[in-house]
């Protein structure tokens, strides 16, 4: 295929503290991307102010603004609007590693019958919160084709416009958008390449109440986006058996209440072990 003209798309909202970050990494790149498409979804700070500063320095950032467009919303607005038929795609919140998109279109330039390709990422970890943080929720790597790499990730993927296309884009929900969205790509009769040293560094909420922010506003668009099945039945069977003993312990012996207090603490240390492991943590 050669060399391949990327347009990255980049939705937006009150990112007035990470777009320049993500807006120098972009720039920083060994190779750059022909059009930086950036949607901004109705920010109220200086969010759209920052971009224009950068759009006047470098003609390939393209700002198109709207009065609401939700995350997936958002993409599907700047892939409908790019210049290019191969489309990269990240996030505010973001730093990108310098070779990134170098990485990420390597698999297709060597092969044009792959459709699409995911990259990796790595979780900011630059304080005990967040280290903790990071053994908590977020997935160790796993291994593919030899090398370890968290994938699928919406922020750190390449794909060609037919395949957006042919999926319908992405849903209109705040959450699990990007899921529902690689979901459809895996059931898709789609040619899927890897790029582990294609890594883009993402920033994890920094403290217990961005944290819990960020979780009860993933939950509630989850159910919204009627997806239960995946994350809330399963935190439901691991706490109804917990609630029996709660019970007994109420109506028999306070003693019972060490039992899911026991499990747990097992969960957690044996979690901690492995995560410890994979991350390279000490």
């Amino acid at each position: 295929m050669g060399r391949l003209d990327v347009s990255v798309i980049v939705p937006v909202r009150d990112e007035k503290g990470t777009i320049a970050a993500l807006l120098d990494s972009l720039l920083a790149q060994n190779r750059c991307p022909e059009e930086i498409v950036i949607v901004d979804g109705g920010s109220r700070d200086r969010t759209v102010k920052i971009i224009e500063e950068y759009a006047r320095k470098d003609s390939r950032i393209r700002l198109i603004q709207t009065t609401g467009a939700l995350p997936g919303e958002g993409r599907n607005v700047g892939v409908g609007k790019a210049a290019h038929n191969v489309i990269a795609f990240t996030d505010a919140g973001i730093r990108l590693d310098s070779r990134w998109l170098e990485k990420l279109c390597e698999p297709m330039e060597w092969d044009p019958s792959v459709d699409v390709v995911y990259g990796h990422y790595q979780p900011i970890t630059d304080s005990f919160f967040t280290e903790c943080a990071a053994l908590a929720y977020v997935a160790a790597p796993t291994e593919r084709r030899g090398e370890r790499i968290r994938a699928p990730f919406i922020a750190s993927s390449l794909m060609k416009r037919a395949v957006w296309e042919r999926v319908g884009g992405f849903p209109p929900f705040r959450a699990s958008e990007d899921l529902i969205f690689m979901e459809a790509i895996a059931r898709g009769n789609f040619k899927i390449a890897y790029a582990p040293g294609a890594v883009v560094y993402w920033e994890i909420a920094p403290d217990w109440g961005a944290t819990f922010r960020r979780f009860a506003s993933y939950s509630r668009h989850n159910l919204l986006a009627g997806r239960a099945r995946h994350w809330h039945y399963g935190v439901a069977r691991m706490y109804g058996p917990a609630a029996v003993f709660f019970a007994l312990a109420v109506v028999h012996s306070p003693l019972w209440a060490m039992v899911p207090f026991i499990g747990l603490i097992g969960r957690v240390l044996n979690t901690a072990r492995r995560k410890c492991r994979a991350f390279g943590f000490q």
